[in-house]
């Protein structure tokens, strides 16, 4: 089972949720869900995401 990090690795970022939603053209409500790993984004989404954060998008997930 993989288990989603994105939510942690928000929290410790110098980055509001709305600068990442706007930054990706995503909606509140599709972050929350990356965030509480109800639904995921795609690998281009993930991708991006990572560059915004400045981490490894392997990083963005654990095995659990």
């Amino acid at each position: 089972m993989v288990k989603s990090k994105i939510g942690e690795i928000i929290k410790e970022s110098p980055y509001k949720r709305e600068y990442i939603e706007k930054h990706l053209g995503v909606s509140r409500n599709t972050l929350s869900n990356w965030c509480t790993g109800r639904t995921y984004p795609s690998v281009p989404q993930l991708i991006k995401l990572s560059e915004i954060l400045n981490v490894k998008f392997e990083d963005m997930y654990e095995e659990e």
